[in-house]
């Protein structure tokens, strides 16, 4: 067995860590896409062999799992307000930002809802909560949330799959804002 393939790194080598192979997981799939994330490029990148890299992170649906769970941890991280169109406005500005930063992550979350995490149901709820207090009707409120969030998804997978400008420019984190705003506006 040459050495670029050994199982367990010796001493004088990298100890893998769990930590340490999804960033290098984010990495790939940021860069490069879905069908260049795989066991066998992360092992190269770290000279061991695929299973040695799935005793530490699992299959690979647990890897991008894990990815969704880095990518979105702070997805409800908001600063203390009494305004629900400015919680509104906050949480799903955060959520953009994940989608723009990590693209690929945001499209194997929407076409695998397996991979929604507790924190993007957290998020869900969040926005749910405050649409219902704008409108004060439970029925309106569940609604509207539902509008701002397919307005937000399909803002925000347009704006990630530019991959240059187009006749209307590159689409941005403030051309969101506008037209959310437009939104909050009319209620």
């Amino acid at each position: 067995m040459s050495s670029n393939t050994i199982g367990r790194p010796t001493n004088d080598k990298l100890i893998l860590s769990k930590d340490e192979i999804l960033k290098e997981a984010l990495k790939i799939l940021d860069e490069q896409g879905e069908k260049e994330l795989s066991f066998r490029k992360l092992a190269k990148v770290f000279g061991v062999t695929a299973m040695a890299l799935k005793h530490h992170v699992g299959t690979r649906h647990d890897i991008i799992k894990s990815l969704v769970d880095i990518v979105y941890k702070d997805v409800n991280s908001i600063s203390a307000t009494e305004d629900s169109k400015e919680a509104i406005e906050q949480l799903l500005g955060n959520y953009c930002k994940c989608v723009f930063k990590h693209p690929n992550v945001s499209r194997l979350l929407l076409t695998d809802h397996s991979l929604i995490n507790q924190e993007l149901f957290r998020l869900t709820d969040e926005i749910r909560k405050h649409a219902i207090s704008l409108v004060n009707d439970e029925k309106e409120g569940i609604l509207f949330a539902d509008i701002i969030v397919d307005y937000t998804h399909g803002f925000v997978l347009a704006a990630a799959s530019q991959n240059e400008k187009t006749d209307l420019g590159v689409l941005t984190i403030k051309d969101f804002y506008k037209g959310l705003n437009w939104l909050l506006q009319r209620v």
